[in-house]
């Protein structure tokens, strides 16, 4: 993840708070720059191609169709939605295009960095209570739904009989990081290997 600097959007609306959160942002060492927005311009964002967009969750509503069209295009392959009140928060809204990541807006600097550097290598970052709440919310769904696009591309590797080694290598990611992916996989799809993950998910996704 530290192989080159990173850059963030902020688009955000609460001046009082979007530049404390750039300040913070800026200090801390994976981060070459970090540009701010009052509103979604969606050329201004295709243009840039942040690593890490971070945006207010009012914001991720109005453009819900447009960020899922840069997730499955890559356009921005990390987003994180900010959040003022978690009992406002419309998490299964977001998470059916791909939208894992919540903070609240008044996070301090530990909670901030944490968050991009495992939203970077590709974890959901979001309260516990919160979590607990989407599992209980995705479980009543399809288990392919249930997958976050990183898990789903790693279990597709596995299924094309790659090695963790060779997945985190396709993926840019650690060995570590495949083995939690895959761990999270088996409890999600209730698995217990690599074979039965793989046949829960063909079975899910058969039409």
């Amino acid at each position: 993840m530290r192989g080159h600097k990173k850059v963030v959007k902020i688009i955000m609306s609460y001046a009082s708070i979007v530049f404390g959160l750039k300040h913070i942002i800026e200090q801390f060492e994976f981060i070459e720059r970090v540009t701010l927005s009052n509103g979604l311009e969606p050329c201004a964002v295709e243009r840039l191609r942040p690593d890490i967009l971070l945006l207010e969750d009012t914001i991720a509503y109005a453009h819900a169709q447009k960020l899922a069209e840069w997730k499955s295009s890559r356009v921005v392959d990390h987003i994180i939605v900010l959040y003022d009140k978690d009992k406002d928060l419309r998490v299964d809204e977001l998470w059916k295009c791909h939208i894992v990541s919540y903070l609240p807006f008044h996070s301090n600097p530990k909670q901030l960095m944490l968050a991009l550097e495992g939203e970077l290598c590709g974890f959901s970052v979001m309260p516990v209570h919160m979590a607990k709440q989407v599992e209980v919310s995705q479980s009543l769904r399809s288990p392919s739904s249930m997958l976050t696009e990183n898990e789903q591309q790693v279990l597709e590797q596995v299924a094309a009989g790659r090695t963790n080694t060779e997945i985190a290598r396709m993926m840019h990611l650690s060995v570590r990081t495949v083995e939690t992916h895959l761990n999270k996989i088996y409890r999600k799809l209730g698995a217990r290997n690599r074979v039965e993950a793989v046949c829960k998910y063909i079975q899910s996704t058969a039409p």
